[in-house]
Protein backbone atom coordinates (compact mmCIF):
# COMPACT_ATOMS: atom_id res chain seq x y z
CA UNK A 1 0.00 0.00 0.00
CA UNK A 2 1.49 2.97 -0.42
CA UNK A 3 0.79 5.74 -1.60
CA UNK A 4 -2.38 7.14 -1.96
CA UNK A 5 -4.56 5.64 -4.24
CA UNK A 6 -6.54 6.39 -7.34
CA UNK A 7 -9.26 3.84 -8.08
CA UNK A 8 -8.90 1.71 -11.49
CA UNK A 9 -11.89 2.91 -13.50
CA UNK A 10 -11.36 1.08 -16.47
CA UNK A 11 -13.19 -1.53 -18.17
CA UNK A 12 -13.45 -5.57 -17.14
CA UNK A 13 -10.24 -7.19 -18.56
CA UNK A 14 -10.41 -9.61 -21.60
CA UNK A 15 -6.56 -10.11 -22.87
CA UNK A 16 -3.43 -11.47 -21.02
CA UNK A 17 -0.16 -11.90 -20.82
CA UNK A 18 2.14 -15.05 -20.72
CA UNK A 19 4.06 -16.04 -17.87
CA UNK A 20 8.08 -15.58 -18.16
CA UNK A 21 11.13 -18.55 -18.54
CA UNK A 22 12.83 -19.34 -15.68
CA UNK A 23 15.09 -16.75 -14.20
CA UNK A 24 19.13 -16.52 -15.43
CA UNK A 25 21.47 -15.33 -12.75
CA UNK A 26 23.93 -12.38 -13.90
CA UNK A 27 27.41 -11.49 -12.71
CA UNK A 28 28.37 -8.48 -10.51
CA UNK A 29 31.62 -6.63 -9.84
CA UNK A 30 32.89 -6.02 -6.27
CA UNK A 31 32.21 -2.17 -4.96
CA UNK A 32 35.79 -0.08 -3.75
CA UNK A 33 36.14 2.80 -1.99
CA UNK A 34 35.75 6.17 -4.82
CA UNK A 35 37.88 8.82 -2.77
CA UNK A 36 37.08 11.02 -5.65
CA UNK A 37 33.70 11.69 -4.76
CA UNK A 38 32.36 14.90 -3.92
CA UNK A 39 31.27 15.59 -0.76
CA UNK A 40 27.70 17.52 0.60
CA UNK A 41 28.09 18.86 4.11
CA UNK A 42 25.38 18.51 6.51
CA UNK A 43 24.09 19.50 10.09
CA UNK A 44 24.94 18.16 13.03
CA UNK A 45 20.96 16.49 13.64
CA UNK A 46 21.19 15.55 10.21
CA UNK A 47 24.46 13.72 11.12
CA UNK A 48 22.58 12.03 14.11
CA UNK A 49 19.61 11.11 11.84
CA UNK A 50 21.74 9.08 9.61
CA UNK A 51 23.49 7.35 12.07
CA UNK A 52 20.89 6.27 13.53
CA UNK A 53 19.34 4.80 10.24
CA UNK A 54 17.59 7.33 8.29
CA UNK A 55 18.55 7.84 4.73
CA UNK A 56 17.21 11.32 3.98
CA UNK A 57 19.02 14.38 3.56
CA UNK A 58 16.55 17.57 4.27
CA UNK A 59 18.40 21.01 3.06
CA UNK A 60 19.16 23.24 6.01
CA UNK A 61 21.11 26.64 6.46
CA UNK A 62 23.88 24.52 7.66
CA UNK A 63 24.01 22.31 4.26
CA UNK A 64 27.44 23.06 2.09
CA UNK A 65 28.00 21.99 -1.27
CA UNK A 66 24.66 21.43 -2.75
CA UNK A 67 24.23 24.08 -5.20
CA UNK A 68 27.36 22.18 -7.52
CA UNK A 69 26.17 18.84 -7.63
CA UNK A 70 24.08 16.94 -10.24
CA UNK A 71 20.71 15.03 -9.76
CA UNK A 72 21.67 11.38 -9.48
CA UNK A 73 25.80 12.33 -8.50
CA UNK A 74 27.13 9.58 -5.73
CA UNK A 75 28.52 12.11 -3.20
CA UNK A 76 30.31 11.66 0.33
CA UNK A 77 28.13 12.71 3.15
CA UNK A 78 30.32 14.77 5.86
CA UNK A 79 29.10 16.45 8.94
CA UNK A 80 30.17 20.28 10.07
CA UNK A 81 33.45 18.85 11.53
CA UNK A 82 34.22 17.08 7.96
CA UNK A 83 33.60 13.33 9.44
CA UNK A 84 32.74 10.95 6.61
CA UNK A 85 29.17 9.82 6.90
CA UNK A 86 28.03 7.74 4.28
CA UNK A 87 27.46 7.66 0.53
CA UNK A 88 24.28 9.58 -0.93
CA UNK A 89 22.55 10.53 -4.49
CA UNK A 90 22.15 13.87 -4.84
CA UNK A 91 18.66 15.34 -5.47
CA UNK A 92 19.58 18.92 -5.19
CA UNK A 93 16.31 20.54 -6.59
CA UNK A 94 14.28 18.24 -4.18
CA UNK A 95 13.33 18.58 -0.80
CA UNK A 96 15.20 15.46 -0.45
CA UNK A 97 18.35 16.44 -1.22
CA UNK A 98 20.09 13.60 -0.69
CA UNK A 99 19.12 9.64 -0.51
CA UNK A 100 21.91 7.55 1.45
CA UNK A 101 22.62 4.02 -0.73
CA UNK A 102 25.32 3.01 1.02
CA UNK A 103 26.29 3.18 4.93
CA UNK A 104 29.88 3.45 4.45
CA UNK A 105 31.32 6.85 3.29
CA UNK A 106 32.93 7.03 -0.38
CA UNK A 107 31.15 3.84 -2.22
CA UNK A 108 30.71 3.81 -5.62
CA UNK A 109 27.16 3.53 -6.53
CA UNK A 110 26.31 0.06 -8.97
CA UNK A 111 22.89 -0.25 -9.05
CA UNK A 112 23.27 -3.90 -10.98
CA UNK A 113 25.11 -4.79 -7.70
CA UNK A 114 22.32 -3.40 -5.46
CA UNK A 115 19.51 -4.66 -7.86
CA UNK A 116 21.71 -8.69 -7.24
CA UNK A 117 21.22 -8.44 -3.30
CA UNK A 118 18.12 -7.39 -2.94
CA UNK A 119 16.77 -9.90 -5.93
CA UNK A 120 19.14 -12.49 -3.72
CA UNK A 121 16.83 -11.48 -0.58
CA UNK A 122 13.49 -12.59 -2.01
CA UNK A 123 15.16 -15.76 -3.38
CA UNK A 124 12.36 -18.07 -1.25
CA UNK A 125 9.92 -16.13 -3.15
CA UNK A 126 11.14 -16.65 -6.77
CA UNK A 127 11.21 -20.03 -6.38
CA UNK A 128 7.54 -19.79 -4.41
CA UNK A 129 4.73 -21.41 -7.16
CA UNK A 130 2.08 -20.12 -4.80
CA UNK A 131 3.06 -16.54 -5.38
CA UNK A 132 4.39 -14.33 -8.22
CA UNK A 133 3.39 -11.10 -6.84
CA UNK A 134 5.37 -9.39 -5.01
CA UNK A 135 8.10 -6.19 -4.15
CA UNK A 136 11.36 -7.12 -5.59
CA UNK A 137 13.37 -3.54 -4.43
CA UNK A 138 11.52 -1.39 -1.77
CA UNK A 139 13.90 1.81 -2.24
CA UNK A 140 15.58 2.83 0.68
CA UNK A 141 15.99 -0.41 2.01
CA UNK A 142 17.50 -2.37 -0.73
CA UNK A 143 19.48 0.81 -0.85
CA UNK A 144 18.22 1.51 -4.26
CA UNK A 145 16.98 4.96 -3.07
CA UNK A 146 13.78 6.23 -5.00
CA UNK A 147 13.31 2.98 -6.81
CA UNK A 148 10.36 0.74 -6.23
CA UNK A 149 10.24 -2.55 -8.72
CA UNK A 150 6.95 -4.53 -7.88
CA UNK A 151 6.93 -8.23 -10.02
CA UNK A 152 3.25 -9.39 -11.25
CA UNK A 153 3.92 -12.75 -12.90
CA UNK A 154 5.25 -11.74 -16.52
CA UNK A 155 6.10 -8.40 -15.66
CA UNK A 156 8.38 -5.91 -13.39
CA UNK A 157 6.96 -2.79 -12.97
CA UNK A 158 10.18 0.01 -12.07
CA UNK A 159 8.20 2.91 -10.19
CA UNK A 160 10.48 6.03 -10.12
CA UNK A 161 9.83 7.99 -6.89
CA UNK A 162 13.07 10.38 -6.95
CA UNK A 163 14.22 12.45 -9.63
CA UNK A 164 17.96 11.10 -8.03
CA UNK A 165 17.08 7.78 -9.44
CA UNK A 166 16.19 8.62 -13.09
CA UNK A 167 19.89 8.14 -14.32
CA UNK A 168 19.83 4.54 -13.19
CA UNK A 169 16.63 3.36 -14.61
CA UNK A 170 17.98 1.72 -17.95
CA UNK A 171 20.36 -0.13 -15.95
CA UNK A 172 17.86 -1.26 -13.45
CA UNK A 173 15.53 -2.27 -16.50
CA UNK A 174 18.49 -4.30 -18.09
CA UNK A 175 19.43 -6.14 -15.44
CA UNK A 176 15.74 -7.39 -14.96
CA UNK A 177 15.41 -7.87 -18.58
CA UNK A 178 18.49 -10.04 -19.01
CA UNK A 179 17.51 -11.83 -15.92
CA UNK A 180 14.03 -12.60 -17.11
CA UNK A 181 14.41 -12.37 -21.05
CA UNK A 182 10.78 -13.30 -21.62
CA UNK A 183 9.26 -10.53 -19.15
CA UNK A 184 7.66 -6.89 -19.91
CA UNK A 185 9.86 -4.42 -18.51
CA UNK A 186 7.67 -0.97 -17.80
CA UNK A 187 9.05 1.88 -16.19
CA UNK A 188 6.13 3.98 -14.45
CA UNK A 189 7.43 7.75 -12.90
CA UNK A 190 5.29 9.11 -9.63
CA UNK A 191 7.16 11.88 -8.42
CA UNK A 192 3.88 13.33 -7.26
CA UNK A 193 0.65 13.24 -5.96
CA UNK A 194 -1.35 10.71 -8.01
CA UNK A 195 -4.86 12.88 -7.58
CA UNK A 196 -3.24 15.56 -9.49
CA UNK A 197 -1.76 14.22 -12.61
CA UNK A 198 -1.43 10.73 -14.38
CA UNK A 199 1.35 8.64 -14.19
CA UNK A 200 3.15 7.98 -17.08
CA UNK A 201 4.07 4.16 -17.95
CA UNK A 202 6.84 3.37 -20.94
CA UNK A 203 8.27 -0.02 -22.06
CA UNK A 204 11.56 -0.59 -21.49
CA UNK A 205 13.11 -1.31 -25.00
CA UNK A 206 10.16 -0.04 -26.69
CA UNK A 207 6.60 -0.97 -28.03
CA UNK A 208 2.79 -0.06 -27.20
CA UNK A 209 1.61 -0.87 -23.98
CA UNK A 210 -2.33 -2.38 -23.84
CA UNK A 211 -3.61 -0.04 -20.99
CA UNK A 212 -6.15 -2.85 -20.78
CA UNK A 213 -3.98 -6.20 -20.99
CA UNK A 214 -4.51 -8.51 -18.08
CA UNK A 215 -1.61 -10.70 -16.40
CA UNK A 216 -2.73 -13.58 -13.89
CA UNK A 217 -1.33 -13.25 -10.89
CA UNK A 218 -1.03 -15.35 -8.05
CA UNK A 219 -0.62 -14.84 -4.03
CA UNK A 220 -0.57 -17.53 -1.89
CA UNK A 221 -2.05 -19.58 -4.05
CA UNK A 222 -4.98 -17.37 -5.14
CA UNK A 223 -5.06 -16.04 -8.43
CA UNK A 224 -5.42 -11.95 -9.40
CA UNK A 225 -6.98 -10.58 -12.96
CA UNK A 226 -4.09 -7.38 -12.78
CA UNK A 227 -3.61 -4.65 -15.26
CA UNK A 228 0.08 -3.63 -14.96
CA UNK A 229 -0.20 -1.85 -17.62
CA UNK A 230 -3.14 0.38 -16.80
CA UNK A 231 -1.33 2.87 -14.35
CA UNK A 232 -0.45 2.27 -10.03
CA UNK A 233 -3.41 0.61 -9.37
CA UNK A 234 -2.98 -2.52 -10.80
CA UNK A 235 -5.24 -4.91 -9.25
CA UNK A 236 -3.34 -5.68 -5.75
CA UNK A 237 -0.91 -4.19 -3.36
CA UNK A 238 1.40 -6.65 -3.27
CA UNK A 239 2.84 -5.17 0.51
CA UNK A 240 -0.03 -6.24 2.60
CA UNK A 241 0.96 -10.17 1.85
CA UNK A 242 2.27 -10.66 4.81
CA UNK A 243 -0.96 -9.48 6.58
CA UNK A 244 -3.23 -12.06 4.66
CA UNK A 245 -0.71 -14.54 5.55
CA UNK A 246 -1.24 -14.10 9.13
CA UNK A 247 -5.19 -14.17 8.86
CA UNK A 248 -5.76 -17.07 6.28
CA UNK A 249 -5.28 -19.55 8.91
CA UNK A 250 -7.89 -17.77 10.66
CA UNK A 251 -10.30 -17.40 8.62
CA UNK A 252 -12.40 -20.82 8.72
CA UNK A 253 -15.91 -20.56 8.86
CA UNK A 254 -15.70 -16.70 9.82
CA UNK A 255 -18.00 -13.90 7.97
CA UNK A 256 -15.52 -11.29 6.26
CA UNK A 257 -16.38 -8.19 6.30
CA UNK A 258 -13.65 -6.19 3.71
CA UNK A 259 -14.40 -2.76 3.90
CA UNK A 260 -12.54 -0.08 1.01
CA UNK A 261 -11.96 -3.25 -0.05
CA UNK A 262 -10.39 -2.01 -3.85
CA UNK A 263 -10.52 -5.24 -5.72
CA UNK A 264 -10.96 -7.54 -2.62
CA UNK A 265 -7.68 -9.34 -2.25
CA UNK A 266 -8.44 -9.76 1.62
CA UNK A 267 -11.36 -11.10 1.14
CA UNK A 268 -10.17 -13.56 -1.72
CA UNK A 269 -7.51 -15.21 0.14
CA UNK A 270 -9.71 -15.72 3.54
CA UNK A 271 -12.55 -17.85 1.68
CA UNK A 272 -9.72 -19.39 -0.39
CA UNK A 273 -9.25 -20.08 3.06
CA UNK A 274 -12.51 -21.59 4.09
CA UNK A 275 -14.22 -18.33 5.17
CA UNK A 276 -17.83 -18.85 5.23
CA UNK A 277 -18.72 -15.17 3.65
CA UNK A 278 -17.13 -12.32 2.68
CA UNK A 279 -18.47 -8.84 1.32
CA UNK A 280 -16.85 -6.11 -0.25
CA UNK A 281 -18.09 -2.42 0.38
CA UNK A 282 -15.95 0.62 -2.24
CA UNK A 283 -17.30 3.02 -4.05
CA UNK A 284 -15.43 1.95 -6.54
CA UNK A 285 -18.07 -0.18 -9.36
CA UNK A 286 -15.20 -1.10 -11.80
CA UNK A 287 -12.63 -2.26 -8.82
CA UNK A 288 -15.93 -4.33 -7.48
CA UNK A 289 -15.79 -5.97 -10.71
CA UNK A 290 -12.65 -6.77 -10.77
CA UNK A 291 -13.48 -8.37 -7.22
CA UNK A 292 -16.66 -10.15 -8.88
CA UNK A 293 -14.34 -11.52 -11.33
CA UNK A 294 -11.55 -12.47 -9.69
CA UNK A 295 -13.83 -14.57 -7.02
CA UNK A 296 -15.15 -16.43 -10.08
CA UNK A 297 -11.72 -17.31 -11.06
CA UNK A 298 -10.62 -18.61 -7.24
CA UNK A 299 -13.88 -20.71 -7.43
CA UNK A 300 -15.81 -18.76 -4.09
CA UNK A 301 -18.14 -16.45 -6.08
CA UNK A 302 -20.88 -18.23 -3.99
CA UNK A 303 -19.85 -17.31 -1.14
CA UNK A 304 -18.90 -13.35 -2.51
CA UNK A 305 -20.52 -10.29 -2.24
CA UNK A 306 -20.07 -6.87 -3.48
CA UNK A 307 -21.95 -3.36 -2.03
CA UNK A 308 -20.55 -0.53 -4.72
CA UNK A 309 -21.37 2.53 -1.67
CA UNK A 310 -19.73 4.33 0.59
CA UNK A 311 -18.41 2.53 4.04
CA UNK A 312 -19.34 4.36 6.40
CA UNK A 313 -23.88 4.53 5.32
CA UNK A 314 -23.12 0.65 4.47
CA UNK A 315 -21.98 0.11 8.34
CA UNK A 316 -24.62 2.02 9.27
CA UNK A 317 -27.19 0.41 7.39
CA UNK A 318 -26.51 -3.43 8.29
CA UNK A 319 -27.11 -5.13 11.11
CA UNK A 320 -25.35 -7.88 10.36
CA UNK A 321 -22.38 -8.77 12.41
CA UNK A 322 -18.65 -10.51 10.95
CA UNK A 323 -15.93 -12.06 12.56
CA UNK A 324 -13.28 -10.48 10.64
CA UNK A 325 -13.29 -6.83 9.47
CA UNK A 326 -10.19 -5.58 7.43
CA UNK A 327 -10.62 -1.64 7.23
CA UNK A 328 -7.67 -0.65 4.86
CA UNK A 329 -8.71 3.54 3.17
CA UNK A 330 -6.89 5.41 1.59
CA UNK A 331 -5.44 8.85 2.78
CA UNK A 332 -7.73 10.64 0.65
CA UNK A 333 -10.21 9.97 -2.26
CA UNK A 334 -12.98 11.48 -4.28
CA UNK A 335 -16.19 10.18 -4.97
CA UNK A 336 -19.14 10.30 -2.65
CA UNK A 337 -18.90 12.84 0.36
CA UNK A 338 -15.35 12.46 -0.13
CA UNK A 339 -12.65 11.05 2.27
CA UNK A 340 -10.10 12.58 4.74
CA UNK A 341 -8.56 9.98 6.64
CA UNK A 342 -7.59 12.04 9.61
CA UNK A 343 -11.49 13.54 9.45
CA UNK A 344 -13.14 10.45 8.71
CA UNK A 345 -11.51 7.19 10.10
CA UNK A 346 -12.66 7.74 13.46
CA UNK A 347 -16.31 7.19 12.36
CA UNK A 348 -15.78 4.26 10.21
CA UNK A 349 -14.04 2.43 13.16
CA UNK A 350 -16.95 3.22 15.40
CA UNK A 351 -19.13 1.69 12.97
CA UNK A 352 -16.99 -1.09 12.10
CA UNK A 353 -16.61 -2.04 16.11
CA UNK A 354 -20.70 -2.11 16.63
CA UNK A 355 -20.65 -4.50 13.59
CA UNK A 356 -18.22 -6.57 15.24
CA UNK A 357 -19.20 -10.27 16.62
CA UNK A 358 -18.44 -11.39 19.96
CA UNK A 359 -14.84 -12.88 19.28
CA UNK A 360 -14.60 -11.25 16.39
CA UNK A 361 -11.28 -8.88 15.23
CA UNK A 362 -11.20 -5.99 13.66
CA UNK A 363 -8.10 -4.96 11.29
CA UNK A 364 -7.70 -1.36 10.67
CA UNK A 365 -4.53 0.38 8.39
CA UNK A 366 -3.30 3.43 7.59
CA UNK A 367 -0.48 4.45 4.96
CA UNK A 368 0.63 7.54 5.26
CA UNK A 369 3.78 7.40 4.09
CA UNK A 370 5.17 11.34 3.66
CA UNK A 371 3.10 12.73 5.82
CA UNK A 372 1.88 13.27 9.71
CA UNK A 373 2.22 10.16 11.37
CA UNK A 374 -1.35 9.08 12.30
CA UNK A 375 -1.96 8.41 15.71
CA UNK A 376 -3.71 4.51 14.46
CA UNK A 377 -3.35 2.49 18.05
CA UNK A 378 -4.92 5.99 19.72
CA UNK A 379 -7.76 6.51 17.31
CA UNK A 380 -8.89 2.68 17.61
CA UNK A 381 -8.86 2.75 21.31
CA UNK A 382 -11.04 5.41 21.37
CA UNK A 383 -13.46 4.31 18.79
CA UNK A 384 -14.23 1.23 20.94
CA UNK A 385 -14.46 3.07 23.62
CA UNK A 386 -17.20 5.14 22.02
CA UNK A 387 -18.78 1.71 20.72
CA UNK A 388 -18.82 0.68 23.79
CA UNK A 389 -17.58 -2.90 23.26
CA UNK A 390 -14.81 -4.69 25.50
CA UNK A 391 -11.90 -5.49 23.38
CA UNK A 392 -7.79 -6.58 23.67
CA UNK A 393 -5.40 -6.15 21.60
CA UNK A 394 -3.92 -8.55 19.53
CA UNK A 395 -0.30 -8.75 18.19
CA UNK A 396 0.01 -7.97 14.32
CA UNK A 397 2.70 -9.44 11.98
CA UNK A 398 5.97 -8.24 11.06
CA UNK A 399 6.01 -6.94 7.36
CA UNK A 400 7.13 -9.48 4.37
CA UNK A 401 10.30 -10.13 3.82
CA UNK A 402 10.38 -8.16 0.27
CA UNK A 403 9.46 -5.11 2.47
CA UNK A 404 12.76 -4.68 4.23
CA UNK A 405 12.76 -1.87 6.93
CA UNK A 406 15.60 0.58 8.41
CA UNK A 407 16.02 1.45 11.91
CA UNK A 408 15.20 5.14 12.53
CA UNK A 409 13.17 5.27 8.93
CA UNK A 410 9.44 5.25 10.06
CA UNK A 411 9.22 6.95 6.58
CA UNK A 412 10.04 3.82 5.16
CA UNK A 413 7.55 1.46 6.38
CA UNK A 414 4.47 1.35 3.65
CA UNK A 415 1.12 1.08 6.05
CA UNK A 416 0.25 0.49 10.31
CA UNK A 417 -1.82 -2.00 11.39
CA UNK A 418 -3.60 -2.23 14.69
CA UNK A 419 -5.86 -5.07 15.42
CA UNK A 420 -8.21 -5.57 18.44
CA UNK A 421 -10.71 -8.66 19.27
CA UNK A 422 -14.31 -8.37 21.29
CA UNK A 423 -14.57 -9.63 23.91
Amino acid sequence: MNDQRRRDQRKPPSTSVPRPALLAPEPTEPRTPDPGLRTLTVSRTTARFIADGHPWVRPDRFTRGLETLQTGEPVTLIDEGGKRLASALADPANEVCARVYHRRPDMPFVPAQALTRAWDKRAALHANPETDCYRVVHGEGDFLPGLRVERYASVFVVLVLADCATPYVDEICRSLQRRVPDAVVVRRDHRSDLRREDVTTRRFGGGELDPDAVVIGKELGVLYPLRPFAGLATGIYVDQRATRTWLMPQALGKRVLNLFAYTGAFSLALLKAGATSAVDVDLAGPALARAAEAAVLNGVADRHAIHQGDCRKYLTGTSDTFDLIICDPPTAAQGGDGWILRRDYPEVLRAAGARLAPGGMLIACCNTLGGKPFPLGEVVAGAVREAAIATVDVPTPALGEDIPGLSGFPEGRPYRLVAICRR
